[in-house]
């Protein structure tokens, strides 16, 4: 399993850095999984929102990855280094609306899920994001789940901040098995919080 974590300017660290943690985890627990850090074009330093200076492992390129996960921040302060500001920009809405099609698993932490929101791939399906934008992704017309991961199938979508962990462990739980995501979880010590409900849906 490849994933890619999008990251930009003004990104939550944690939105990003838990979930390469747990798949870099896996990858270490001997799973077939590698997790990098990209950039929407090659940038040498990416400064998230809290001043952490993070070095991308690449540019995203569609069809790369199987999964692909978008982090979140900026949105509820409407920062310009962001995910609003991203949407404003609109460069990341139009490469993942391409990008979805191809990909196994869309996932997105915290307010990355209003990335996928204006990039049309949610559309009325379920999701969540961080509970201060609730209004903006019901907004969007999508079925607003209020949990910390919703699985809609190939479409996987988490809660705020620390949610990521959550979904980066049930995403190595569906690929690998329940027992790898308790060990990771509990090396992390973790009380980690399963989707309530799962579909298999695809997106049409």
């Amino acid at each position: 399993m490849r994933a890619d974590i999008i990251v930009y300017d003004g990104v939550d660290e944690l939105d990003a850095i838990g979930p390469l943690e747990v798949l870099r985890s896996a990858a270490l627990a001997g799973a077939d999984v590698s997790a990098r850090l990209v950039t929407r074009a090659p940038q040498e330093i990416v400064t998230g929102s809290h001043g952490l200076r993070l070095i991308p492992d690449g540019v995203f390129a569609a069809g790369e990855a199987d999964v692909i996960l978008v982090a979140g921040g900026g949105w509820i302060a409407r920062s310009e280094a962001g995910a609003w500001g991203e949407v404003v920009l609109g460069e990341w809405p139009r490469l993942l609306a391409g990008a979805a099609a191809e990909a196994q698993t869309i996932a997105s932490v915290c307010t990355g899920t209003m990335l996928l929101a204006h990039a049309g791939v949610i559309g009325n399906r379920r999701a969540t994001t961080h509970h201060a934008a609730w209004d903006d992704l019901a907004a969007t017309g999508a079925t607003l789940v209020k949990d910390r991961v919703v699985d809609d199938g190939d479409l996987v979508t988490s809660g705020g901040v620390t949610s990521g962990i959550d979904l980066a462990l049930w995403l190595v739980e569906r690929e690998f098995g329940a027992e790898l995501a308790e060990r990771l979880a509990t090396r992390l010590e973790y009380p980690r919080a399963r989707p309530r409900a799962s579909r298999a849906a695809k997106r049409p």
